[in-house]
Formats: structure tokens, sequence, C-alpha cells
């Protein structure tokens, strides 16, 4: 996208390499187990821009790298789906952050290492940078890769110019920096293990998740959206709670952030969050197969029948 140009998306957080050992057959802790190796890039908010621009959207990322093999080849890899990059900013004497993980053939994670010392290498200069963008932006999509310190002058500066905010927490650990930071925000994307996490309570049942949920809307966010498994999504918002079924192909990991980027794209499509998160649905089941730009018309096929799907809060056990 050309510098100056307005309605694009501005996603601010993780980009980085990840590296799956999947074994071919059930993992045995504690030895060597058959399987493959595999490398792809990585970073929540990076996928989330990269699946904007496979759609088709403009939008801006703004995260940091390493003067690496690594760091050059993330940027080359994001900016071939559109995305634009001159935010991906490269930072001397540090590593591209990478995040390696062990799995079994089922895909369960039984081990992850985080290396990602590099996201503490924002200085106030790159800060300004990024923010210089917001008053040209559609909105901001941002997760929790980031010194929290960051993320409150971001959240802040959106706040002021009434930008549309979503947030990812990323992962149990690092949902803890948005505690006292979400009034304000549009929409919170969680698993149920984060919002377990963002609320200190456990959660045993439907009603668990949307007493949490409401709690933080009363906390001053707008809409929350909670992926609880096989138990389906919880939506809520002001007005009440909606579950949706859960989805045939679970959403977790890239899918997640695949969901997280088909609920912006419907941000100017669908008013309702059943709407919108029927389009992350749709989003999460064609990222599996996804090479190059999305089919928009078998989006819009696969969002119809995901928004056919939705079950009332109140008829939850």
């Amino acid at each position: 996208m050309l510098e100056g140009m307005s309605e694009y998306w501005l996603c601010i957080g993780g980009a980085n390499v990840d590296v799956q050992g999947v074994t071919i057959a059930r993992l045995l802790p504690g030895t060597s187990n058959p399987g493959y190796v595999q490398q792809a890039a990585g970073g929540v908010a990076r996928n989330v821009a990269e699946n904007l621009g496979w759609l088709g959207q403009e939008v801006q990322l703004f995260s940091l790298v390493g003067e690496d093999a690594d760091g050059e080849w993330l940027r080359q890899i994001t900016a071939k789906s559109g995305v634009s990059t001159h935010g991906m900013f490269r930072i001397p004497s540090k590593s591209t952050g990478r995040y390696l993980a062990i799995r079994d053939l089922d895909g369960d994670l039984y081990a992850a290492v985080s290396d990602m010392d590099v996201n503490d290498a924002w200085t106030d200069a790159l800060i300004q940078s990024g923010l210089q963008r917001l008053p040209q932006a559609a909105g901001l999509f941002m997760d929790a890769n980031l010194p929290q310190a960051v993320m409150q002058q971001f959240l802040q500066e959106a706040k002021r110019l009434g930008k549309k905010v979503i947030v990812d927490p990323v992962s149990v650990k690092k949902a803890e920096k948005w505690r006292g930071m979400l009034d304000g925000v549009y929409l919170l994307i969680s698993s149920i293990d984060e919002i377990e996490q963002l609320s200190g309570q456990s959660l045993y049942s439907f009603y668990d998740v949307e007493r949490c949920a409401r709690k933080l809307i009363e906390d001053g966010i707008r809409n929350v959206m909670v992926i609880c498994g096989d138990a389906g999504i919880c939506l809520c918002e002001q007005t009440g709670s909606v579950w949706l079924t859960a989805p045939p192909n679970p959403i977790r990991e890239t899918a997640g952030d695949a969901f997280a980027a088909g609920v912006i794209y419907a941000q100017n499509k669908a008013s309702s969050l059943a709407e919108q998160a029927a389009y992350g649905i749709a989003l999460a089941e064609l990222s599996s197969q996804k090479n190059g730009m999305y089919d928009i018309d078998q989006l819009l096929n696969r969002k119809n029948f995901f928004a056919t799907t939705q079950v009332q809060g109140n008829e939850r056990g």
C-alpha cells in the first residue's frame, strides 16, 4: 500500500519463525520420536496481517525482526500477500523470534519454547513511527507479543482517536499483560484458557464463560468472543450472549489467527457479532487449504453456512 492512503488496518505485534516437530505415531516423552520438522512464518499479528492481505485488504504490519536471514525471509514472505512491511523493523544485534513446538500425530501440543527477546527492543522512535499511522487507519489489531508499556501507548492513542481496537491475548501467560488495560477496546478474541487468566476465575460451565465475559464488558470492553473448543464460541456484548456451535475444524494456533482476520474483514460487512464470527470461522476453515489469494465467493458461501448455526446463550446448559 502506498503511504498516505487510508482505510487500512494497522496490525502491531509478533512476527517470528515457527518450527514444528510432528510425530508420526503417539509421542513418547524422554526419547527420540520419528516424525517430520517443518518451518513456517508465524507471529499472531503477522499471521493476521497476511490473511488480510490474501483477502485483498490494505494492511500495514508493525513488528520487530532481527538483522538476520530469518528476518529478511519473514519480510519477503509477508510482502507476497500484499502486506505493507515498511514497519517490520530490523533490529541490529538481535535474532528474529523463533517458536519451537513439539506435537503428536493429532496435532496436540506437548511442549513449546518461545524465543522472543527481539520484541523487547521497541524504542520511542519506533513507537512513534507506528503511532503516526493510526490517524489514517480504519482500526488497530494488536497482540500481546509486545512490552506492556508499548501496548498501553497504542491503546491510549487509538482510544483518543476513536479507532476500533481488536486485541488477542496470544497465550495464557501473555494474557496477564491485558489486565487493567482493556477499557475502550472494541473486541477481545480469546480462548477459554486465556479468559480464565484475564478473569482470575475457573470456568466449569457455559454460564461461567458468559459470566466472565460479561465482567470484562462491565470493565469497559464492548464485545468478547471466546473460543471454547468442542463447546463452541461464546459471543458476548452489552445486550447479551449468543453461542455458536463448534465448527467441524478446531480453531487453534494459526487457524485462530485466520479467525481473527476473518472477523476484522467483516467489520464493514456485518453488524452482528454472530455474522462477524461466521466470517472468522469460514476463513479459519479455508486457511488450512490456502495457497495465495482467497476465493471470496467460497468464503461467502462458507460464511453463510456457518451463520445459520448460532444457538442462543440461554439455551445452553
